[in-house]
């Protein structure tokens, strides 16, 4: 449970004291961004493009038809569901160790047809159909349940071909999307959140996720007492890596580790191995950053580029050093890429930007932690090294195109403003300067696009500040700040921060300052008063002037208090004399 308490001190003659006390804690919230990855993994398009123009239950239905004995269904049949199975090869080019056919989760296979299956089944009004796809749909539930090794890994096929098939396998996300869609089925996330499967059936999930939990993390490549990543393909017994096609040999992988961080995350029990797993990955793909390099799978060369980054597909076992392999196998490993052949440097992703969003998501991952364990202490907002006298939250505006914001993390207080992506969208923030003067703002924000972002400042109509920009930050979650100094009159004013640029301006976490003289809203500079608190002033009742009515920002007097000048004795709660 989360519990934030404010509690509001009124002087009678002076400022109200805000006092914000944060206490955290939470049930464990994998971060945003960890959390839409796995979209990633729950595509069935290759379905539905192949079903365009006909009827989809048709096509659904005659998907059924394609199904396997056992459950499972074949990789790249889409083209064939358009017409209902006729005779000959539901697996081409793979028959089972025992002959028949297999199935397999490889290239999204199995996996993509059940989420049609239950996409289907909940939206259909024909019954024939609707028994059909909840027959089909059970068939591959247990299909995953069958093929799930004692010790809790996925491989590509079942039953076994007596072939590197049969291995553990993460090459190309294939336990990664089964795994995702096994977590959708226990949650009851959708297209899986209808009577298509029974609670016992989701139960048999919940622990066949957890198995697969378990088995990752012990599969996990370990140097010199160190965690690192995983390879493309594992033993279903002892955990180890193994090779695959010719030219994918025993390795870590850049790339197919990144999807088992992502399932990490998303669990929502965290516990020690878990973090100690997902933190060591996280800091293996520090260790191996490229800065500077691109790889072009189309030209089959390696370029240098500033500001990009790579991984390589494949590193040694037991050490970070990256290689290449031909078609012929080991004997052409080497790690001069011009080594190996024209058509392999062509036809096989050696390289690309594996890693970036792991190492953005790093700070996210860790608050989340220590929000769960109620050892999170939010960050203060700061003006230069020193805590702002004065800040007003971003979410504090009196007026915004855009909306009020929470998904990207590592803001101070509630939360952030984000302004519409186009020129002219605005927030404003109300200040009362307690004399006319230059105040130095510092603003804080946020700006994951890839260049910077104009705004000017306004009063009403008055242009007060031109041609301010707010530079790219990286990402959406690494927030930076900036000074503005702004001449202000005395009194209360309205600062609307005004886009310049088609994009809009940068996500705001807050304004702060160090001068005492400005105060945050509107504040009545009176000799003796209050300062307001909700949206109107403080303000004299006509029948006597030595007291002074508090709106709260209720209606009339239904939420407010009276306070005499004289003596500070409160006469008045709700407008009624007491």
């Amino acid at each position: 449970m989360c519990v934030w308490t404010r509690s509001l001190m009124v002087g009678i003659l002076g400022a109200p004291l805000m006092a914000s006390t944060f206490v955290f804690a939470d049930a464990y919230v994998p971060p945003e961004l960890a959390v839409s990855r796995l979209d990633n993994y729950r595509s069935y398009s290759e379905l539905t493009k192949a079903a365009s123009g006909m009827d989809i239950d048709q096509y659904t239905y005659n998907m059924t038809t394609w199904q396997i004995d056992n459950g499972g269904f074949f990789k790249s049949m889409a083209s064939s569901y358009k017409n209902p199975y006729s005779g000959g090869d539901k697996s081409p080019g793979w028959p089972a160790a025992s002959g028949g056919f297999v199935g397999t989760i490889d290239n999204n296979a199995t996996v993509q047809e059940m989420r049609l299956l239950a996409v289907r089944y909940k939206a259909t009004t024909n019954s024939n159909y609707k028994n059909t796809f909840k027959t089909s749909f059970n068939k591959a539930a247990n299909f995953l349940l069958t093929m799930q090794r004692r010790s809790g890994g996925l491989p590509q096929v079942w039953p076994k071909r007596n072939a590197y098939n049969d291995h553990v396998t993460l090459n190309d996300d294939a336990m990664v999307r089964a795994l995702v869609a096994m977590m959708d089925i226990a949650n009851s996330v959708s297209p899986f959140d209808s009577d298509i499967i029974d609670d016992a059936t989701r139960a048999k999930m919940k622990t066949a996720v957890d198995k697969a939990v378990d088995y990752l993390i012990k599969a996990q490549i370990v140097n010199n007492g160190q965690p690192t990543v995983w390879c493309a393909q594992h033993d279903t017994a002892n955990y180890a890596p193994r090779s695959a096609r010719a030219y994918e040999l025993e390795s870590k992988s850049g790339k197919e580790s990144v999807g088992v961080i992502w399932v990490l995350m998303n669990q929502p029990e965290q516990t020690e191995a878990i973090q100690k797993s997902v933190k060591a990955a996280i800091a293996w793909y520090k260790k191996t950053k490229v800065s500077g390099l691109v790889f072009s799978q189309k030209k089959g060369i390696f370029e240098e580029q500033a500001g990009k980054s790579l991984w390589y597909r494949f590193y040694e076992v037991n050490s970070d050093d990256y290689f290449f392999c031909d078609r012929e196998g080991i004997s052409t490993k080497t790690r001069d890429f011009n080594r190996i052949s024209e058509e392999r440097r062509t036809g096989y992703q050696w390289a690309s930007d594996y890693g970036s969003a792991i190492l953005a998501v790093e700070k996210d991952y860790l608050t989340a932690l220590e929000k769960a364990a109620g050892s999170y202490v939010a960050p203060s907002a700061m003006c230069g090294n020193d805590s702002c006298k004065t800040f007003i939250d971003g979410v504090d505006f009196v007026e915004i195109d855009g909306i009020k914001e929470t998904t990207n993390m590592g803001f101070v207080g509630e939360g952030y403003a984000n302004v519409a992506n186009a020129v002219g969208s605005f927030v404003t923030y109300g200040v009362t300067a307690a004399k006319a003067g230059e105040y130095t703002l510092t603003v804080r924000f946020a700006n994951g696009g890839s260049g910077a972002r104009g705004y000017d400042i306004y009063i009403g109509d008055t242009l007060l500040v031109e041609g301010l920009s707010m530079g790219s930050t990286g990402s959406w979650t690494a927030w930076e700040t900036q000074t503005v100094p702004v001449s202000l009159e005395k009194g209360y004013s309205e600062l609307k921060f005004v886009s310049t640029s088609k994009d809009g301006m940068a996500n705001i976490d807050y304004i702060g300052w160090m001068d005492a003289d400005l105060y945050a809203g509107e504040k009545d500079l009176g000799e003796d008063s209050t300062t307001v608190i909700g949206v109107r002033a403080v303000q004299a009742t006509p029948e006597n002037t030595n007291r002074y009515y508090v709106d709260f920002g209720g209606r009339n007097t239904s939420a407010g208090v009276y306070l005499k000048k004289a003596d500070g004795k409160v006469f008045n709660v709700n407008g009624k004399l007491r």
